[in-house]
């Protein structure tokens, strides 16, 4: 019966390797255990419960995705504006050529497209700040409460602007939605629930 080759000897099987240090085949094995001496790295300390990070409070993640959606609703205002009132802007009460009009078409879309995107780089800050926010970072939510001031006083002045036209009530909706929201959002993230949280 033949046995199977020791891994730990040579090729020529008449000399079996050792290790100079002696810890190998014919020696013992030492296992280090954490906390010896030999590992080379001390325990940490447990942690207390004191010490850690408090959950974060379902005020704080419901202030975050209403912050999002109250800047997502606000990039929208002004292209609705002018788009439920492309008759009126382009011509008002007066009879233009077809061939005006389709100019005047374009060149309201092209300006509705570019005021959405200046209110979507305007909405940026409130949705990087609502983000911070959900880490607890108390400066987030001051700043949030500035901007959300701001945005509430564009959203009264752009709906004042609105009732003076032909078709005010979408953009009218969307304003009174997004001062709504906002006002629910500054109020969830001082609620006591958040005010533990945030630090």
């Amino acid at each position: 019966m033949t046995h199977p080759q020791d891994p730990w000897q040579n090729p020529a099987g008449d000399v079996q390797w050792q290790n100079p240090a002696g810890g190998y085949p014919g020696g013992q094995y030492q296992v280090n255990h954490v906390g010896q001496g030999g590992f080379g790295m001390t325990p940490l300390a447990p942690v207390l419960p004191q010490e850690m990070a408090p959950p974060r409070p379902p005020t704080i993640t419901a202030a975050l995705w209403i912050w999002i959606a109250g800047a997502v609703l606000s990039v929208a205002v002004v292209p609705v504006l002018l788009l439920v009132n492309a008759d009126y802007l382009i011509a008002g009460d007066r009879t233009i050529t077809e061939e005006s009009r389709r100019a005047g078409e374009l060149g309201l879309r092209t300006i509705a497209v570019f005021a959405g995107f200046g209110m979507l780089v305007a909405a940026a800050p409130y949705i990087a700040f609502a983000v911070v926010l959900r880490n607890g970072h108390n400066w987030a939510r001051i700043l949030l409460t500035i901007l959300g001031a701001l945005g509430v006083l564009a959203m009264i002045v752009t709906l004042t602007l609105e009732l003076q036209l032909p078709v005010w009530q979408p953009g009218a909706a969307i304003c009174v939605v997004v001062i709504g929201l906002t006002v629910a959002a500054v109020v969830l993230q001082f609620l006591p629930a958040s005010n533990r949280y945030v630090r």
